[in-house]
């Protein structure tokens, strides 16, 4: 598989956050246009039921950045110096160690197993913003339950998104993203949120070789199977899923809540696979409905 990169410049705020599986949801409505649904399913999911994905994703990250990975090696540098001097310099360093966000040259050396502090952050905006409730019996934002409430805006300028694309797929990825931007990206695009103003697909070589790797740093949140390695550095996050495009208007378009590992969780595991996590059935009582929960896997140099 072939590795690239994607550079999405964005007209507005985003309503979702910008995750791989969501992306991969987008990707398959657009196949399903593009193809139609037995395409997506016999062609194209089955690859991922088996274990032999052709084409990876990334979440999206603020341009020019990436997660910091949890195993980071520690400052072995103070340890000498008087207890007072350790004190300043750890307070000095506090900061910028437990920074979530590396540049492309930060997060390299960091896989090399370098001691890294972050220069700077993205100017990141997760913004609450009040809005009407409307009431559904006049229709109106005013009555008895018409009341405000706390939406969560994601404004970043442009977003990456990293891709591991088996030979032959890349026109699909490239119609995709060009139907991401015609549709836009994640809740409420009909009304102007997730708004794609161009994007880019380029072969990507960023991340360099790395022939003393025992382990990965995955770009991407995923469901681990059960094959996958368990001795690492995570976090979990608890994904709330919803039905989107014509299944959204169903009765329930609920997902089942899903425990995910977060991107920037590490696992030691050598030599590296191409492929870890798998896709989650069973997320909703549609049983066509699967999660993708595969992990972007980016070779790294754990801490003994």
């Amino acid at each position: 598989m072939r590795l690239y990169r994607s550079t999405l410049t964005l007209r507005s705020a985003s309503a979702s956050a910008w995750q791989a599986d969501m992306l991969f949801g987008h990707l398959c409505w657009s196949l399903v246009r593009r193809e139609g649904e037995q395409y997506l399913s016999d062609s194209f999911l089955s690859q991922y039921r088996q274990g032999n994905p052709p084409v990876l994703m990334s979440d999206g990250f603020p341009t020019g950045f990436l997660p910091r990975p949890r195993a980071a090696a520690r400052d072995g540098s103070h340890e000498r110096l008087a207890k007072s001097e350790r004190v300043r310099r750890y307070r000095e360093s506090k900061d910028g160690a437990n920074a979530r966000w590396l540049s492309l040259d930060e997060f390299n050396r960091a896989c090399r197993g370098q001691f890294v502090l972050a220069a700077q952050q993205p100017q990141t905006a997760v913004r609450i913003v009040s809005k009407n409730q409307i009431d559904r019996i006049t229709n109106t934002a005013g009555g008895a339950s018409g009341e405000l409430y706390d939406f969560e805006e994601f404004c970043l300028d442009a977003v990456d998104v990293y891709w591991r694309i088996a030979d032959g797929c890349e026109p699909l990825v490239r119609d995709f993203l060009s139907d991401l931007q015609s549709t836009g990206y994640g809740k409420r695009k009909s009304v102007g949120y997730g708004d794609v103003a161009s994007f880019t697909l380029e072969p990507f070589n960023g991340f360099g070789e790395l022939p003393a790797a025992n382990g990965f740093v995955t770009l991407s949140n995923f469901v681990p199977a059960q094959s996958d390695p368990i001795n690492g550095a995570w976090t979990t996050t608890v994904k709330y899923g919803k039905l989107s495009e014509d299944l959204g208007h169903s009765g329930l378009p609920f997902k089942r809540p899903m425990v995910q590992l977060a991107a920037g969780s590490c696992f030691y595991d050598s030599p590296i696979r191409d492929c870890y996590g798998r896709l989650v059935a069973n997320v909703a009582d549609d049983s066509r409905v699967v999660q993708y929960g595969f992990a972007f896997a980016v070779p790294m140099q754990l801490p003994e």
